[in-house]
């Protein structure tokens, strides 16, 4: 009986490990080591190709950024410590008080190649002159402070700064550095997990330890602890940690201080841009629907990033929140994962729209794959976890190049204000939104048609013709309407 245990779950023995044994994790009582059984990792789905070996495969660096004094200096950083430099983009969804100095004017004023910027032009119409070179290679939406909706508002709008062909994502905090060849690094990191739908996703390191082998052991961040408040919002605990480790090994749990996958999860699981004014409940929501869209969270070997925190992240200040819209995001987040006494009607699950649960696997599933039970309040450390594999045959991933819009014309029907104006591409210009660019085309349209008749007017009275039958109808029309008044 013992035997046939230890056959059908190696999982979950309860193993002593040694100091400088390989693919540590720290027991949940932090009560020594435990090795993790790389069987665990499973067959998933794997790469679709080996485009991550690739020094022509792009990277996208996602970062939402709420007057952050050090935004100028991790995208300096993102640029000067890539290997392939020429292959990394940002997306920046920037939140800026008058007075901030704009990303884009300060990286290319450290590189002696300003940019300029026309005046009365608004938030973003700049001119490159001097041929600064990340110039067009950091994508931009600029808001004011004042429209500032919290963080998952705010990522939630950084899919729309993504374009076709881009290949990889990477979500950071906009108050980041990176290590030398980190470009590199990272897709060797992904490549290792062996799965389309890996996201390399934990706390990132301190900046000051980015460099050290903490421990001398390589400690790393690793989280797989969380807790239920009484509104059914899940809070990630302090990351636990592995150690030694020699391949990326599955978490439970995902962060949004790093998360770095092929860009089908941004574009088909993208950050619910209806959470406005929420901070707690934001990576337990987003991770629940990752994985049951198919994706699987990786902790990864060493550390690449580190990452300001406390008082050294050099933030200028927060937003002004909405308790309505607070409240309301809440309630939201409590439907999606069926919170007790949450509002489960056809109505509210129809609300989520694009933003629900996937259908690979169910939240059942994850509860249990991640010791969170919403619906009870129940939480356990799950720190070694094993591959679960789809309910569903395996696919090869399918870009919704339409997802943002979609998501985008529901706010609009809920708010349009939210969306007059749109900044993307090269960090340049302010692109008039749709509707109004529907508008403008309308009344040119109009003038237009006007002046052509006002001319047609003019030259057929100097040349003596007479009125056409149709503008005499329209005329004896008129004068009779006015008689009869």
């Amino acid at each position: 009986k013992v035997l046939f245990l230890l056959l059908v779950t190696p999982y979950v023995v309860d193993v002593e490990a040694g100091w400088k044994d390989p693919n540590l994790v720290l027991k949940p009582n932090g009560g020594g080591w435990e090795q993790y059984p790389l069987e665990n990792l499973g067959n998933p789905m794997p790469p679709v190709d080996d485009k991550w070996k690739s020094p022509e495969a792009s990277i996208v660096v996602l970062i939402a950024a709420l007057r952050e004094g050090r935004l100028p200096e991790t995208l300096l950083s993102m640029f000067d410590n890539a290997k392939y430099p020429d292959r990394i983009y940002a997306g920046v969804v920037q939140q800026n008080a008058e007075g901030d100095l704009d990303a884009v004017v300060a990286v290319c004023q450290s590189r002696g190649r300003p940019v300029i910027k026309h005046e009365n032009s608004g938030k973003g119409l700049f001119e490159n002159p001097n041929n600064c070179k990340e110039f067009n290679q950091i994508r931009m939406i600029r808001m004011d402070v004042s429209e500032a909706a919290g963080p998952v508002y705010a990522r939630g709008r950084q899919p729309e700064l993504l374009e076709d062909n881009d290949d990889f994502c990477m979500q950071i905090d906009a108050h980041t550095i990176f290590k030398k060849d980190w470009d590199v690094m990272m897709l060797e990191q992904w490549g290792a997990c062996r799965n389309e739908y890996a996201v390399l996703s934990t706390y990132p390191t301190n900046y000051k330890d980015l460099y050290k082998n903490s421990n001398h052991h390589w400690e790393m961040p690793h989280l797989c602890k969380a807790s239920v408040g009484s509104n059914g919002l899940v809070r990630n605990a302090q990351a636990s940690a592995v150690a030694n480790l020699e391949q990326p090994i599955l978490a439970p749990l995902w962060a949004a201080g790093l998360s770095f996958s092929r860009c089908h999860a941004e574009k088909n699981v993208p950050n619910d841009l209806n959470l406005r004014h929420i901070f707690t409940g934001e990576e337990f929501a987003r991770g629940a629907r990752l994985w049951t869209h198919g994706y699987d969270f990786y902790t990864i070997t060493r550390p690449i990033i580190g990452v300001y925190y406390g008082g050294d992240k050099g933030g200028r200040g927060g937003w002004r929140s909405n308790r309505e819209e607070s409240h309301a995001s809440a309630r939201r987040i409590a439907t999606l994962l069926h919170a007790k006494g949450s509002d489960q009607s056809p109505e509210a699950h129809a609300n989520l729209g694009f933003f629900d649960i996937g259908t690979r696997r169910t939240l059942d599933q994850y509860y249990e794959f991640s010791g969170v039970n919403v619906k009870t309040g129940e939480t356990k450390n799950v720190c070694i976890v094993k591959y679960v594999p789809w309910n569903v045959p395996y696919e090869a991933p399918k870009s919704n190049s339409n997802s943002v819009m979609s998501a985008k014309g529901k706010i609009r029907g809920l708010d349009k204000e939210r969306f007059i104006e749109q900044e993307t591409g090269a960090g340049t210009v302010d692109n008039i939104s749709s509707v109004y660019l529907v508008m403008y085309i309308g009344i040119a349209s109009s003038l237009l048609c006007f002046l052509g008749y006002v001319i047609f007017r003019v030259c057929a009275f100097k040349s003596g013709h007479q009125m056409p039958a149709w503008e005499k109808y329209l005329r004896s029309k008129r004068l009779r309407k006015k008689n009869m008044m």
